[in-house]
């Protein structure tokens, strides 16, 4: 989308959309060169260069004005009445020539309609690549344009403003939207994104790389899972026999992850009814961690029992202590926790943080705050990179018993925190 409008003529046009302001005591934050260079996508010091020669072409006026909602003063930009001349010049030169001017100014105020009627195909492309992205993205992984239609930060990542990634996809016809998504999903996989690989694979209609990619990496996906991976399990449809037994159990996984207790109750009920046998102990104990979630440690406690005939595990035992705790048990919860500590032999750093984090939910249960801290400290410390919050917000709520209040705001904030 080639165009002869320079830098400076693009902020010219963007100052004229705030004359009607001229006057007032408090400015808007988009004629201050941050707002400026936010708005076409340019760096502070190159608005900051261009705003220059404006001025000294009388072509802006500055002046020190109060931003609105701010603190501080700061230079403000307005079009003098040279300027102001320019503006409409301008936008009589573009109107003749075809030239957009809507990309060229605030994406955030443009709608998805009105900017598309505007684009050439190879800047629609390019927009609708960018449309199906749920999070930022290298700038450098989309064609380069004469004229920048993607707002980018000072580390080269970009992401369309909300209004326009809510409404172009739906401007788009079913090749085009899967395209986009098949771009994306490849994107994702040499960025090691998996969770929105998995997403992108299926609005792509790649649903055989889907099942591939839970297959061999769901496992790792569901331990961090989050909304995202839950809402693309769900909407995942009919999968392959040689996949579906993993699937379900990351299903079960991301559910118990999620506290969705009527999708896990639904994916141990699809288990159990499978027929093979080591799949319906699965289901029985993804059913018995889902009961004891709902707060029926009785029937919870039932069903974990059975499964700890054939498939016994320390995570099994830190579930079973739980129950224990729930029922008023403290004395066998407090006895099959600590065995599980006397037994040790737990290499997979994983698994023997998901125990430490388990082991510290029942001594909380029991109010053995002291030693829940220590435990969930243990988790932290094996923790990979990833949401911690479910384990800061149980430290949080162990110092507030303790009477340890700054302690208790440190991990109440760092929970908040994504």
């Amino acid at each position: 989308m080639a165009t002869p409008i320079t830098v400076g003529e693009r902020i010219v046009l963007h100052l004229a959309q705030y004359s009607k302001h001229s006057n007032d005591f408090d400015a808007p934050f988009e004629v201050s060169q941050d707002g400026i260079g936010e708005a076409l996508r340019i760096s502070r010091a190159h608005a900051a260069i261009e705003l220059k020669k404006l001025k000294e072409a009388g072509t802006v006026t500055e002046r020190i004005a109060h931003i609105r909602a701010g603190p501080v003063k700061r230079k403000v930009y307005f079009l003098s009445e040279s300027g102001e001349s320019k503006a409409m010049n301008l936008k009589d030169f573009a109107s003749r020539q075809g030239i957009e001017i809507s990309p060229l100014l605030d994406l955030k105020k443009c709608k998805g309609e009105d900017l598309w009627v505007q684009l050439n195909s190879d800047s629609r492309s390019l927009i609708a690549k960018a449309a199906v992205f749920r999070k930022p993205f290298k700038r450098s992984a989309l064609p380069q344009t004469t004229v920048s239609l993607l707002p980018e930060d000072k580390e080269g990542m970009a992401e369309l403003p909300e209004p326009l990634r809510a409404s172009i996809p739906a401007l788009l016809d079913k090749n085009a939207l899967r395209g986009a998504h098949s771009f994306a999903a490849d994107y994702w996989l040499k960025e090691g994104d998996y969770v929105e690989r998995l997403h992108h694979l299926l609005q792509a209609n790649r649903t055989m790389e889907a099942q591939m990619l839970l297959s061999t990496r769901g496992w790792q996906m569901a331990r961090s899972a989050g909304p995202e991976l839950l809402e693309s399990l769900k909407g995942i449809g009919d999968v392959l026999p040689r996949y579906a037994k993993e699937v379900r159990r990351i299903k079960g996984q991301v559910a118990l992850r999620n506290s969705d207790l009527k999708f896990g109750h639904q994916v141990a009920q699809e288990m159990l009814l499978t027929g093979d046998p080591a799949e319906t102990v699965d289901g029985l104990e993804l059913k018995g961690r889902t009961l004891l979630m709902e707060g029926k440690a009785q029937a919870a406690l039932d069903d974990l029992l059975e499964v700890k005939r054939t498939k016994p595990s320390p995570l099994l035992d830190c579930d079973i202590a739980q129950c224990y705790g729930l029922l008023g048990r403290k004395d066998e919860a407090l006895q099959l926790i600590e065995s599980i500590g006397r037994r040790g032999g737990i290499e997979d750093p994983d698994m023997l943080e998901e125990v430490y984090y388990r082991k510290g939910q029942v001594l909380a249960s029991i109010n053995r705050s002291q030693e829940a801290v220590a435990n969930f400290s243990k988790a932290l410390g094996l923790a990979r990179p990833g949401d911690k919050r479910e384990i800061y917000k149980a430290m949080s709520s162990c110092y507030e018993k303790l009477g340890m209040e700054d302690k208790a705001r440190e991990y109440s904030r760092k929970a908040i925190k994504r």
